[in-house]
């Protein structure tokens, strides 16, 4: 059974879209499980709407973990509320290719919602390092960073890495991905496409963008060479990722 989890912190404006899209799927999940953060929205409301279990949540990583943990399928689909897809076979499709790849912890590739040139340079950014993961994970059992803006994997392998990591709530999502295929997943990129909304560049200038994108990559770094992270750069990183 696929239960999805979708962590969500005010997602009013997005949510209710996707639950529409997931509703109109040829192959329906077994549940649907938002992990709210206190929402001062009416977010709760519109998961209430469609059906969805509610759980309570915190940042993403304790969101997706909370989720994971309440739910009852054998395969876990981890959703961001902003993203959508177009194909209403597009979770047959997934589950198809998935079905063949058992022990894997597997993403798509990401597409920009509009015509954003910032949107459009970080989707290129995203899927370039997805390429270099085939690479990197087929030779050395590891990943340089990868986004929990879709994660598939079997309960098993969330089992098996204990859930999301928390790195006072930073780059959960690579390490992640990281445990899983340290453990023995195989890292796979499904030849499938997510649009991906640009509300994360919102209230950002190219200073801080570019400000933003450089911190990122070092945060990656130090983790991938598992060095510890100045709290410093930490808090530079969160007031550049939310435009302060």
């Amino acid at each position: 059974m696929l239960s999805i989890i979708i962590p969500a912190y005010n997602e009013e404006k997005y949510l209710g879209r996707l639950l529409r899209i997931i509703k109109e799927q040829t192959v329906q999940p077994g549940e649907i499980i938002v992990a709210d953060n206190n929402s001062t929205d009416k977010t709760v409301v519109v998961a209430r709407k469609f059906g969805c279990r509610i759980v309570k949540g915190g940042n993403p990583a304790v969101g997706r973990t909370a989720g994971a943990k309440a739910s009852s399928g054998d395969i876990l689909l981890f959703l961001d509320a902003d993203l959508t897809f177009k194909e209403k076979n597009f979770l047959k499709r997934i589950l198809d290719y998935f079905r063949h790849r058992q022990n894997s912890i597997a993403t798509v590739w990401f597409v920009s919602q509009d015509k954003n040139l910032l949107n459009k340079l970080v989707c290129l950014i995203a899927n370039l390092t997805k390429r270099l993961n085939l690479i990197i994970a087929r030779k050395w059992k590891t990943i340089i960073g990868d986004y929990g803006i879709f994660i598939l994997c079997p309960r098993s392998i969330f089992e098996k890495v204990g859930g999301f990591p928390s790195l006072k709530g930073y780059q959960e999502d690579t390490l992640f991905f990281r445990k899983a295929v340290k453990n023995g997943a195989k890292y796979t990129v499904l030849p499938e496409k997510i649009f991906i909304s640009g509300r994360r560049l919102k209230n950002k200038s190219i200073f801080r963008l570019l400000f933003w994108a450089a911190l990122c990559a070092l945060v990656i770094i130090l983790s991938f060479l598992k060095l510890r992270v100045n709290n410093t750069i930490l808090k530079w990183y969160e007031e550049m990722r939310k435009g302060r």
